[in-house]
């Protein structure tokens, strides 16, 4: 792609929007064009902020400045949205989860490779430092193998937050509860630091909200096919609500991250310092005004280089198939009372 700047348009005015629209100031070779929405005045609004234009999806689709779209709608509206764009030559950064089910996340990606599109995923959590810095401790060969990982994402939910946003809390349009929407980032870490699942067996419920049918406390156990175990523990219902915390046990040491940070780490390996931090602090999506804007930006990073090369980013849209395929199965093993095997 031989444009000075990428041009983009936002799909979409929520807060996943506005993080991705401040990370894209910070690109010399990105620019941003439009906010696209169907409310025209939260569209307007947005648009307003960072200085560019409100447009309606076709006006966005027609000019030859954007060669982008971020869509950053409800989950389950991503393949409507992908299937209109992805037809007419742009490429497309997708929100996680990618889809409500595995089907329609498939759908997505058979949509953008028969256009001959760039599919990229958004898990910008990979881009932390604490996970860069843990990755490559791993591919070093500084640890070992992965023995064990376990994830929590505790955090609690108001019953306004599901009324107030009705697709929060149906499986058809968010793809499921604590799981799927709050849990999502985290398990697309375990995935990453242990490699394919090939068992899971889960447990959900629905216990301190009402008038929805998706899950407000989960739990769910995976086993790898190395032979690694995970454990995922996720909830909407734990209040005040606790920073997200991940911990990988490797053959070499063990680590802690919590809040995004490193907050213990202690190996066999004189290379790597040993860390105790304490307390990570608050989530930052538990406290939006929290949020780190780098791994943003790394993440968009990535996708603008691969788009200047012509090929796929590192998270593409088949790795991010991985999160959706393993909530998928932890769903069915909760719905079915049975031990799922992977893949589906």
């Amino acid at each position: 792609m031989s444009h000075k700047q990428i041009g983009f348009a936002i799909v979409g005015y929520g807060l996943a929007a506005k993080l991705h629209a401040q990370a894209l100031t910070q690109l010399d070779e990105a620019k941003l064009i439009a906010i696209v929405g169907r409310n025209t005045k939260k569209a307007s609004e947005l648009a307003e902020n960072f200085g560019v234009e409100a447009l309606s999806l076709d006006e966005a689709l027609r000019r030859e400045d954007i060669q982008a779209f971020i869509v950053a709608t409800p989950t389950g509206s991503h393949l409507e949205v992908v299937k209109e764009i992805a037809p007419r030559g742009k490429h497309l950064l997708v929100e996680k989860p990618l889809e409500s089910n595995l089907q329609r996340t498939d759908e997505l990606i058979r949509t953008c490779e028969e256009a001959g599109v760039i599919l990229g995923a958004v898990f910008q959590h990979r881009y932390d430092d604490a996970s860069l810095m843990l990755k490559e401790y791993k591919e070093r060969g500084l640890l070992g193998r992965t023995v064990m990982g376990s994830a929590y994402v505790k955090w609690y939910r108001t019953q306004e937050y599901y009324d107030t946003r009705p697709w929060r809390g149906r499986v058809e349009t968010s793809g499921g509860g604590a799981l799927a929407i709050q849990a999502s980032h985290s398990i697309d870490l375990l995935l990453w630091f242990l490699g394919e699942p090939e068992k899971a067996c889960g447990f959900m419920n629905t216990l301190a909200h009402t008038g929805i049918e998706v899950e407000d406390v989960a739990v769910a156990s995976i086993q790898f096919k190395d032979g690694a175990l995970g454990s995922i523990e996720a909830s909407t219902a734990t209040y005040p609500g606790f920073p997200e915390r991940l911990e990988f046990h490797f053959e070499r040491g063990s680590a802690i991250i919590e809040g995004g940070k490193i907050v213990y780490l202690n190996t066999l390996s004189e290379e790597i310092p040993v860390i105790e931090r304490g307390q990570g602090g608050l989530s930052g999506a538990s406290d939006p005004a929290g949020v780190d804007i780098q791994p943003f930006v790394r993440m968009l990073q990535d996708f603008v280089n691969a788009l200047r090369e012509g090929k796929n980013p590192p998270l593409d849209g088949r790795e991010g198939r991985r999160a959706v395929e393993l909530i998928e199965a932890a769903r069915i093993s909760a719905l079915e009372s049975r031990v799922v095997e992977l893949p589906l």
